[in-house]
C-alpha cells in the first residue's frame, strides 16, 4: 500500500510542475496581449486626434451648441422676439464632462499657439 502510495507522488509533482509552467505561459501570453491592445489603443488615439469626427471633437461640438443655445439663443434672439426661452444649467457628470472636453481642446488650441511661435 505505502509503496503505491510512494509510487504515485512523482506523478503528482510531474503533474504540478507542468501545470505551474503552462500557467506561466498562459499568464507571459496574456501580458503580451495586453501590450498589443495598449499598443493598438494608442495608435487609434494618434489617428484621432485631429480628425473632425473623433470622440473628442463630437464632445466638443456638443458643447459648442449647448453653449451657443444657452447664450446666443437665450440671451440674443428670445428677448428680441419676445419668446420665452431657458436652457437648463448642465449638472453632475455632464457639467464635469463639459469641462474637461472644454479645457482640453483650450489648452490644445494654446498647446499648438505655442508651437507655431518658437
Amino acid at each position: 500500500m505505502w509503496t503505491a502510495i510512494l509510487g504515485l507522488i512523482p506523478s503528482i509533482i510531474s503533474a504540478a510542475v507542468s501545470a505551474w509552467n503552462k500557467s506561466k505561459d498562459v499568464s507571459i501570453s496574456a501580458l503580451t496581449a495586453t501590450g498589443a491592445v495598449a499598443a493598438a489603443q494608442v495608435q487609434a488615439m494618434a489617428l484621432w486626434i485631429g480628425h473632425p469626427l473623433s470622440p473628442p471633437s463630437i464632445m466638443c461640438y456638443a458643447v459648442a451648441i449647448w453653449f451657443c443655445k444657452a447664450v446666443a439663443i437665450d440671451n440674443v434672439l428670445c428677448p428680441s422676439l419676445d419668446w420665452e426661452c431657458s436652457t437648463p444649467a448642465l449638472k453632475g457628470g455632464t457639467a464635469e464632462l463639459a469641462w474637461i472636453v472644454t479645457s482640453g481642446m483650450f489648452f490644445s488650441g494654446i498647446a499648438s499657439i505655442l508651437r507655431r511661435g518658437q
